[in-house]
């Protein structure tokens, strides 16, 4: 028995594609199922696709949605190119999965985020990563990260850069993800690869109900794959409130000058749209460039339409 689409769906499905599309990325048809939530299988989602709004839009080849108006002459270069993307993001998470055992003192969860967790690394992509701290120690990590990157760095001139895009305490994470954030916020958490701290991940998914108002399918989905035999492991670091409170004005300080010397080269180079704001804060560290609020905007689109 076949299926047949909403005009909700395809809308969602239309937007998903550009979204990907904006980070030079394709999607696939067992991707798309996920995120619009849409109960078939990959045969069953090409079959209805010719006779839908899409099929004028994209082209279905080997497995994924590719926009006709991007796909050149022949859009096996364009999927040769996303596999590309793709084994270059598995070798990132590999490299990601080796140094990120290495931060396990102090911590409750280590994780890859950005393009490589979305398994689309373009050239020359960093190792973004999402950490989350025992409470009033998130700034003694953060030198000991930094310290042991630029270390990796030294010794592995070849691997990408390791940049720590996103870190929170325990106590902020929880508070985070508790209430209720945007599209993108919903995404990024649920394509997270974790290599440290599967128990809290699960968690913080848990507290985030909300994240299935967006994503039923693929919510659930991660809340399976994560289940861990027991429950939250809080932080057992012994934190000091004065040290932490000392490397957030002196360290936090040094990554917002580093921060404002690297957006003006950016902005040299034309490159408006890697150029980013940092937010230093007891709590947390975090930087979003101006293609991620784009991006914000556009999932918030496709939330209003729903």
């Amino acid at each position: 028995m076949g299926i047949s689409l909403t005009e909700r769906q395809e809308r969602e499905i239309e937007a998903f594609c550009e979204i990907a599309g904006e980070n030079g990325a394709l999607l696939s048809l067992r991707e798309l199922l996920g995120l619009a939530g849409i109960e078939a299988s990959e045969p069953e989602l090409a079959a209805v696709w010719g006779s839908s709004m899409l099929g004028s839009k994209f082209i279905l080849q080997s497995g994924y949605v590719v926009d006709r108006t991007r796909a050149g002459p022949d859009p096996h270069v364009t999927v040769g190119a996303e596999d590309v993307r793709r084994r270059k993001a598995r070798e990132n998470l590999r490299i990601a999965s080796e140094f990120g055992r290495c931060l396990g003192r102090g911590t409750i969860l280590v994780s890859v985020s950005g393009g490589n967790s979305y398994l689309s690394a373009g050239e020359g992509e960093d190792i973004d990563f999402f950490c989350v701290t025992s409470s009033d120690g998130m700034w003694a990590f953060m030198l000991r990260a930094l310290l042991l990157a630029r270390v990796h760095s030294l010794a592995n001139k070849r691997t990408p850069q390791l940049c720590f895009s996103c870190v929170m305490d325990e106590r902020q994470a929880r508070k985070e993800f508790s209430e209720r954030h945007d599209p993108i916020f919903a995404r990024d958490a649920l394509t997270a690869r974790v290599i440290i701290g599967n128990t809290a991940y699960n968690a913080l998914l848990k507290s985030a109900g909300w994240m299935g108002d967006f994503f039923p399918s693929f919510y659930a989905l991660r809340l399976r794959e994560t289940e861990p035999p027991g429950g939250w492991v809080a932080g057992t670091d012994r934190s000091s409130v004065i040290l932490n409170e000392l490397l957030r004005h002196t360290l936090g300080a040094f990554l917002k000058m580093k921060s404002w010397a690297l957006n003006r080269r950016l902005a040299k180079r034309s490159r408006h749209s890697a150029v980013f704001q940092t937010r230093v804060e007891k709590g947390y560290y975090l930087y979003e460039s101006n293609r991620y609020r784009k991006l914000r905007r556009m999932y918030s689109e496709v939330a209003k339409k729903a």
